[in-house]
Parts: structure tokens; C-alpha cells; sequence
């Protein structure tokens, strides 16, 4: 198992730790041991309105790279399963806009790593260094901008 994949179960696994902590802090959640004491449940507090949905960018002509180059599969393989699943719980998305045949991947953030401080680390240190590790061929990750499509070179 590759040092990403190992990463990214740790992440998860801490994550759903976090999760059961607050769950257990606001009194909504009862370790097995404990379940023979029944309380009711505080009143929930609003649920927010959800994210829309990213509209998915139209496919592009060629999504695949030359012969040994990067595939569009590949790439949005990784990201499910290695990408989304972080940005998702804290609310963020990615969406694969396209693959080019020299290796480069454009991206966009959206939901709330759209707006977040952090987004220029995650994806330098976090994504790009992923995909560089995970994917043979790839060259660089570049974002754009939703407001105005403005491309951001990470490599």
C-alpha cells in the first residue's frame, strides 16, 4: 500500500474520531456499554442549507493523454477516492475540469474550500504531491477560478 493510500485511511480515520468526540460532547451520542440509560435528544439545531452541487464540466475531446500519458480516469478515480472524501467534511468539493496530454490537470474548489485561507497549501502540499506520487505522467495541478476562470499554475 502506497504512503498516500495509508494517509488518507488515517485521515479518514481520524475524522470519523472527530466526528463520535463532538457527537459525544453534545450528548447525541452513547458509547455500547452505556446504552441501557435512554434520554431523550435535545432539540436539533437548524440544518443549514445544503452546497449546490458543482455542474459537471463538459467532457473535453481528447481525455486521453498519448500512449503512456495521464487518463482522465485516473484521474477522477484518485480523487474520489483519495481527494473528496476530506474536502467533503469540511464542507469543500473538487471538480476535474480537464486532463491535457502533457500531464497537466486542471481543477476547481468549490463549496467552501472556494473561499478557504488554506486552499493554496492543500493544493500544493496536499493534492499535487498526491497525484505526483499516484499517477504516472502527471506534470502539474492547475486551478481555476470559478469568478472568472482565471487559471492558478500550483507546480
Amino acid at each position: 500500500m502506497s504512503t498516500a493510500r495509508r494517509l488518507a485511511r488515517r485521515v479518514r480515520g481520524g475524522l470519523k474520531r472527530r466526528a463520535k468526540q463532538a457527537l459525544q460532547g453534545m450528548g447525541l451520542w452513547e458509547p455500547a456499554s452505556s446504552a441501557t440509560v435512554h434520554r431523550a435528544a435535545p432539540a436539533p439545531e437548524p440544518v443549514p442549507e445544503p452546497i449546490p452541487e458543482p455542474t459537471p464540466a463538459p467532457e473535453p475531446e481528447q481525455a486521453v493523454a498519448p500512449e503512456d500519458g495521464l487518463t482522465r480516469a485516473e484521474v477522477e478515480e484518485l480523487l474520489e477516492d483519495m481527494v473528496r472524501p476530506a474536502l467533503q467534511a469540511d464542507g469543500g468539493d473538487i471538480t476535474l475540469v480537464r486532463v491535457e496530454p502533457e500531464g497537466d490537470v486542471f481543477v476547481e474548489l468549490v463549496g467552501a474550500c472556494s473561499t478557504c485561507p488554506s486552499a493554496t497549501v492543500t493544493m500544493r502540499q496536499g493534492i499535487e504531491r498526491l497525484m505526483h506520487a499516484e499517477l504516472e505522467g502527471f506534470r502539474s495541478l492547475i486551478e481555476i477560478n470559478g469568478a472568472g476562470g482565471v487559471p492558478t499554475d500550483f507546480h
